[in-house]
């Protein structure tokens, strides 16, 4: 009998302890019977066929501007139209990451993506004075030192002239211009595309990205057991191994450095041989010497973010712009005499090329949609979000909406070269906006102005014969049948 009673008494303590959940979860079922939106199973069928974009445009074609999705007992509402998009963005108290970037913890802790709150706040405004545009200019040198290496890498495509694809060989340029820029070292990912730490990266972006659309595999715990969790553990060593190490080798570096003259620093050499340059990793470094309560693990956060996001993003970018640049042999030669105009001079304003890339994140964005948590009611419009459910800013179908860019599905670097001040402040969130702006937006146009300038300062891009990208909500948009074009070398008149 006691046995029965202590039992009842157990589960009526789990009962209160989680009364407050299910009174939310339930006033969450009823405003979702208010909103259009999918079944489960059909969230679950469109995963699997690996077609998320080509579904949540028919959503909204179906829906409208609004409408919900259950990912497993979390609601997720989606927003398409600029005006919400202003409302959302713009809210100050809006700033809690949803659930679901929880599966980049374990690689990215709580760096300035995952973050939210007062401790977001503190990072935030560490980290802005980083992305100056006087400190950004010290990075062009390392993105073009690396793009030339691209450029001989392309070399005998551009002989035999047959498609290839382009991406991979992007990416690992991305990746060495971030490991320069973000910790100061080289990798050589171009030229050793086998290394460990080179395969580490690729390894976690495609797990977290399988992970991100698993219910059962979203239980870090139960992850943990299987095959998949311990490639990932794996990779995560590799990474976190390696962001460790290169944090005690220059900290070790710039103490040394603090112990000479100011003249002499010029003429030192880094941990690679060539002249120093201030990191990213250097500047968190330097505050944690000055006093700011940064721990190391707090500084390999940061810079493994930088290290995901300043790589993946800029990868998508670069790459379907070289595809649309080859469909498009009038915008292609528009782009090159500016570049030729311009060479050198790629941190002032380019305001073709800049149209282009805008139009690019248009239909391409990399980050097709991100999401955050209601801590309290939230008004958007006529609808009243209840506590604890996710907004979704849906960026790939709000650069979408006929309204602001009429014939969306076409490519038309205009839009923003001509008529960009007739544009609604919101119908174009590539780069997010309000408090939680990227705050790397200016580090990425210059290495897309950077990158795609000296490209076409060296080659032709034409099209493949029947190639179309099959878009894929990964981490980041990627196509799931590659980038592929054709290239030819141009004249060298540079």
């Amino acid at each position: 009998m006691n046995s029965l009673a202590l039992f009842a008494f157990a589960v009526w303590a789990i009962f209160l302890r989680y009364l407050p959940q299910i009174f939310q979860f339930l006033r969450l079922l009823k405003f979702s019977k208010t909103l259009p939106g999918p079944t489960v199973g059909e969230l679950i069928e469109n995963v699997k066929k690996g077609e998320v974009l080509n579904w949540l445009k028919q959503l909204r074609q179906q829906h409208g501007p609004v409408f919900r999705i259950w990912f497993g007992k979390d609601l997720m509402v989606f927003f398409t139209s600029p005006e919400d998009i202003k409302q959302l963005l713009s809210n100050n108290a809006l700033i809690y990451k949803s659930k679901n970037y929880q599966i980049l913890e374990p690689w990215l802790g709580k760096g300035l993506l995952t973050n939210g709150g007062e401790s977001w706040h503190r990072r935030r405004k560490l980290l802005t004075p980083g992305f100056h545009f006087r400190i950004l200019s010290e990075f062009k040198e390392p993105m073009e030192e690396n793009c030339r290496i691209l450029v001989s890498r392309l070399r005998e495509h551009a002989t035999n002239g047959e498609a290839f694809d382009i991406y991979p060989y992007i990416t690992l340029f991305a990746l060495d211009a971030i490991c320069e820029t973000a910790m100061g070292i080289k990798k050589h990912a171009q030229m050793q595309s086998e290394s460990e730490y080179v395969q580490a990266v690729k390894t976690i972006c495609h797990i977290l990205h399988k992970q991100s659309f698993s219910f059962w595999q979203r239980l870090n715990f139960v992850f943990n057991l299987t095959a998949k969790g311990r490639e990932r553990n794996a990779a995560l060593s590799v990474l976190h191994g390696e962001t460790d190490r290169v944090i005690r080798q220059r900290r070790e570096q710039l103490l040394q450095q603090q112990q000479r003259q100011a003249e002499q620093n010029d003429d030192d050499d880094d941990d690679v041989g060539g002249k120093r340059r201030l990191a990213f990793l250097d500047m968190l470094l330097q505050s944690q010497l000055d006093g700011v309560e940064l721990s190391d693990r707090d500084i390999r956060e940061e810079v493994d973010t930088f290290m995901f996001e300043g790589h993946d993003t800029t990868s998508s970018a670069i790459a379907f712009a070289i595809y649309e640049l080859s469909r498009h042999a009038e915008v292609q030669q528009r782009v090159y005499e500016e570049a030729l105009e311009l060479q050198g001079r790629e941190k002032e304003s380019m305001p073709y090329l800049e149209a282009v890339i805008k139009e690019t994140l248009r239909l391409y964005p990399s980050v097709p949609f991100f999401s955050r948590v209601a801590l309290e009611d939230l008004q958007v419009g006529s609808i009243t979000v209840p506590k604890g459910a996710s907004v979704s800013h849906l960026i790939y179908m709000l650069h979408r909406d006929p309204q602001s860019f009429p014939d969306p599905e076409r490519f038309d670097p205009d839009r923003f070269y001509l008529n960009e001040k007739q544009l609604h402040p919101f119908a174009f969130a590539a780069f997010s906006a309000g408090p939680r702006n990227c705050i790397g937006q200016k580090f990425a146009m210059l290495e897309l102005k950077c990158t795609l300038s000296m490209l076409l300062r060296h080659y032709e891009f034409l099209p493949a014969p029947g190639h179309q990208p099959i878009t894929l909500a990964e981490l980041v948009m990627k196509s799931g049948n590659g980038v592929m074009v054709r290239i030819k070398s141009r004249p060298l008149t540079h």
